[in-house]
């Protein structure tokens, strides 16, 4: 659930905007901070209403983008088609490795890659301001049964050349 805090700086991004403020915002703010890891816009809607929050998927969505346009909830592409929502904690940062057979997501944190950075943007004159990594691979258990699927492939291909 969203503090009283981050509430309030939704509230004043809504007013700021000339956004009403409705509790089926509210409540999606609230669920969206109730998540402890990254979700999609169909789970969000299931588990609302779930809660038994009358909401449409139009709602979720364009609320969603809200979320994110306020900075309290970060948007992420992982994989070719698929969008995840994740709350923002004030100076969290943290990467991704995403699977790209079965789509697991690890959040991790290098303070290398966050000092890397800084030593990149400080050579060539910038100032760094955001950054995003993913890392698309396997996860060793896909890797693993790729593997098997293809030394099984290769064994089958033995058995017909030596026949």
């Amino acid at each position: 659930m969203a503090d009283r805090l981050e509430k309030e700086l939704f509230l004043s991004f809504l007013r700021e905007r000339r956004q009403r403020v409705t509790a089926e915002r509210l409540a999606l703010l609230d669920e969206v901070f109730r998540q402890h890891g990254h979700i999609d816009a169909e789970q969000l809607l299931t588990a609302a209403r779930q809660r038994g929050l009358k909401i449409s998927r139009a709602t979720v969505y364009r609320n969603l983008e809200l979320l994110v346009a306020s900075g309290l909830a970060r948007k992420q592409r992982l994989g070719r088609r698929r969008f995840l929502f994740e709350h923002v904690h004030g100076g969290q940062r943290h990467d991704h490795l995403v699977c790209t057979r079965c789509g697991r997501v690890v959040e991790f944190v290098s303070p290398g890659i966050a000092a890397l950075q800084a030593e990149i943007c400080r050579a060539h004159g910038f100032v760094p301001a955001s950054y995003s990594l993913q890392i698309n691979s396997l996860c060793q258990g896909c890797a693993e049964a790729e593997r098997v699927a293809g030394d099984a492939g290769e064994a089958g291909e033995r058995r017909r050349v030596h026949v």
